[in-house]
């Protein structure tokens, strides 16, 4: 009795924290998917420029590298608060450990794949900023435009594996809460869990296929609705624990 009684006042500790930690990352994810498509879909920032068909190929990269510079200000910002976002996902993620059982293995296993994955796109995303500052420095100065085209391809290309890995990891921790999940009193959190885990997966096969448009639009549904969703849901399990 006495151990069930300080089980359950460590709990009442952590609950409040663990709910901010998750209704914060939710606001942080909100944010930063809704702001991602805006500069996407270029309502935030210019148009990308039309290059006609006569213009030599090095004077249109020269023209292309000219507005990317313009949209890297608001890729920083809105990267900064996902980097954020995904922090409070890991963390999370070992709180909802802790709220399905230690003791069980797919809610052990699920909080270190998503724990990885969350870390793993922080880690690719920081190789992004760092990668596409160096890029707009060399296209503003007298740099060879291909090389500069060149490093940029190579800096996106090794983003592009990143988040192939880190929304695979995400959406297998995501099953493994759905199973640790699904004969407790959170079973309807583990159909939500599920959708995120369905739709983080794809979202990893989109950037195998090399999909960009697709892959901002999946982006745009995990991170603007569905990672907010099960954060808030999250955040509510937690509190009622």
């Amino acid at each position: 009795m006495e151990t069930q009684t300080a089980e359950r006042v460590q709990a009442g500790k952590t609950a409040g924290p663990a709910a901010v930690v998750a209704y914060a990352g939710a606001a942080a994810f909100a944010i930063a998917g809704v702001w991602f498509w805006l500069a996407t879909k270029s309502v935030t920032v210019a148009t990308a420029p039309r290059v006609g068909a006569g213009v030599p190929s090095q004077q249109a990269m020269r023209i292309y590298y000219r507005w990317l510079i313009t949209t890297l200000p608001q890729e920083r910002y809105y990267m900064a608060i996902a980097i954020a976002a995904f922090l409070c996902l890991a963390t999370s993620a070992f709180f909802v450990r802790d709220l399905l059982g230690r003791d069980r293995a797919p809610a052990r296993i699920g909080a270190g794949l998503a724990g990885a994955g969350s870390l793993l796109w922080i880690a690719g995303s920081i190789v992004e900023l760092g990668g596409h500052r160096a890029v707009g420095l060399m296209a503003t100065h007298a740099n060879p435009i291909q090389t500069t085209n060149s490093i940029a391809f190579t800096i996106d290309t090794i983003s592009a594996a990143f988040a192939l890995a880190a929304f695979a990891l995400i959406g297998a921790g995501m099953l493994g809460f759905a199973m640790a999940a699904r004969r407790t009193a959170h079973r309807t959190w583990a159909r939500v869990t599920i959708a995120v885990a369905l739709v983080t997966l794809v979202t990893a096969v989109s950037y195998a296929a090399g999909n960009g448009g697709f892959s901002d639009l999946m982006l745009f549904i995990s991170g603007a609705v569905l990672l907010p969703l099960w954060l808030i849901w999250t955040g509510r399990a937690l509190t009622e624990a």
